[in-house]
Formats: C-alpha cells, sequence, structure tokens
C-alpha cells in the first residue's frame, strides 16, 4: 500500500513540476537544469534521461527556440524534488513480510 502511495505522489508530482527559471532565459534555465542533474547524481538517483533532455534544451536555445528550451530545461531542474522523494523512499524500501 505505501508504495502504490509512493507512486501516485510520485506521478502526481510529475504533473505539477515548477518553473524555476523562467524569467532568466534559458542559459540560465540550462544552468539550473545541470545543477539538478549534478545533485541527482551526487545522491545516486540521476535518471537515465535528464542529460538527453538538457542536451535537447541546449539545441532548442541554439537554434532560438528559447521558449521550448525553457520549457523543457525547467522539466528537468523540476524532476529534482521528485528524485529526492525517491531518495528518502528508497532508504525504507524492502520486503514486509
Amino acid at each position: 500500500m505505501r508504495l502504490k502511495l509512493a507512486i501516485a505522489t510520485i506521478a502526481l508530482s510529475i504533473t505539477t513540476l515548477t518553473a524555476p527559471a523562467m524569467a532568466g532565459g534559458a542559459t540560465d534555465a540550462i544552468k539550473a537544469a545541470k545543477d539538478a542533474q549534478k545533485e541527482a547524481k551526487s545522491i545516486g538517483f540521476e535518471w537515465r534521461d535528464m542529460g538527453k533532455m538538457i542536451k535537447k534544451a541546449e539545441e532548442l536555445a541554439k537554434d532560438g527556440k528559447e521558449k521550448k528550451a525553457i520549457k523543457l530545461a525547467n522539466k528537468v531542474a523540476g524532476q529534482l524534488d521528485i528524485i529526492k522523494k525517491q531518495a528518502e523512499l528508497a532508504k525504507t524500501a524492502g520486503p514486509t513480510f
């Protein structure tokens, strides 16, 4: 039951990601995304597609698609809260016999 609740919480959090660097432009948003990736890696929970999403945001920014780049970079940065929750839940994970 706790696992189902945790999964539901994570899924809900994904749909309500915040936009931490909207005002600063694509450069700031991408920097925030890279910082989030670095922190996620340091706690051992870097998600597989974080790097790919950052690279795509950089390409979008380079092509002049600033809004799309910001949106994608903010999505990566917003995942950090979910990753921290996942790391906390993993500490207590295990069989419940």
